[in-house]
């Protein structure tokens, strides 16, 4: 491991456990997820190539956060999502530490706060059935693809499909707050095709279905290690492992351990 890597780790960590803190005080939910639940169960610490942290949270607690959370970060934290910058692109939110470096390269002309951050993803409800669930994915994806585009000339669109580009091509017309209002009116729809059994965590780098989880797997809440430190964690962290991961335990060859905060991309199975 670089020495430049574990000064990004050790500061990603110092920005979680000033979020923790702010947690505590509020008594909000929230869960380790996705490559920091992976480090934390088999490395008990950051995947030893990985350069970021994922926390989940139920969308009250989220929202919450937002609410009275500012007030008690330090000051040389920020909240940030599309409620708080008018060109943040993506569905989910970042806690950032101001004064540190992260290279974002589709992110270099958005006015706003940069630095290092973790990331927090709301816990939304899933649609029941698959293909709403999907479509769910599907629509904020490509609304984030539309704000992308039109923040950052970096940005390449990936689709293929005539209709998939065309809806692209026509998004970019909109301004970001409708594009916000659009994403948000999904989020509302797909609620009311979930009975409640079902969660997920939209717009993260594994997408559907592998960020879809049965809502009983957050029923209990454990406690593991991260760098020393305790963390809430899903009762049920082996059946979310299993399903984004497969077989989460066995190591990835050399050429695919990554991370992404610099110029990368992230490896599906870290």
């Amino acid at each position: 491991m670089s020495s430049q890597l574990r000064t990004i780790q050790l500061q990603e960590l110092e920005i979680l456990l000033e979020f923790q803190r702010v947690c505590g005080l509020l008594g909000l939910r929230y869960y380790l997820t996705a490559g920091t639940l992976l480090g934390a169960v088999r490395h008990r610490g950051f995947i030893p190539w990985d350069d970021d942290v994922d926390v989940a949270m139920p969308r009250a607690d989220y929202d919450r956060l937002f609410r009275e959370g500012p007030a008690l970060l330090g000051a040389e934290y920020v909240l940030q999502d599309y409620r708080t910058e008018p060109n943040f692109p993506y569905y989910f939110a970042k806690l950032r530490r101001r004064g540190t470096y992260a290279e974002e390269p589709v992110l270099r002309a958005i006015e706003m706060d940069q630095g290092i951050y973790i990331d927090l993803f709301p816990l939304d409800l899933c649609p029941d059935r698959e293909k709403p669930a999907a479509a769910f994915f599907k629509g904020v994806e490509l609304l984030d693809c539309c704000v992308l585009a039109r923040v950052s000339r970096e940005f390449v669109c990936g689709y293929e499909k005539r209709a998939a580009r065309l809806l692209w091509k026509l998004g970019q017309r909109l301004p970001n707050r409708a594009l916000f209002a659009l994403r948000e009116g999904l989020r509302h729809l797909a609620g009311r095709f979930s009975s409640g059994g079902r969660l997920c965590t939209v717009g993260g780098h594994h997408g559907y279905p592998r960020e879809t989880y049965e809502a009983a797997w957050f029923q209990d809440t454990t406690t593991l290690a991260f760098e020393g430190r305790d963390f809430p964690a899903p009762g049920a962290w082996d059946k979310l492992l299993t399903n984004m991961y497969g077989d989460y335990l066995t190591l990835p060859e050399e050429a695919d351990r990554q991370g992404h905060l610099a110029d990368k991309e992230r490896n599906d199975n870290p």
